[in-house]
């Protein structure tokens, strides 16, 4: 082997290996990245639903006087 070959086959491995470590670090990245916005998404989902529970609630309370308010106004027909 002459010594032009094995300077561009250090070169070829060389490129090859920072490469190699650019991909790594990216791919490091872009995982944290990725588990940070599911933990945010976790958090944001668990207050909506949060929301809706409370809503629901609410929506029943409601439900409840309406339901009154409809035998209150049927005793009172049926007694008039």
């Amino acid at each position: 082997m002459s010594v032009e070959l094995i300077s561009v086959l250090i070169a070829v491995v060389a490129v090859g290996a920072t490469l190699a470590g650019l991909i790594l670090s990216g791919q490091r990245a872009i995982r944290v990245e990725l588990a940070t916005q599911r933990q945010e998404f976790s958090e944001r989902f668990t207050a909506l639903e949060q929301q809706i529970a409370e809503l629901r609630e609410r929506m029943a309370h409601l439900e409840g006087l309406l339901d009154g308010l409809r035998e209150a106004i049927a005793i009172r027909q049926g007694a008039a």
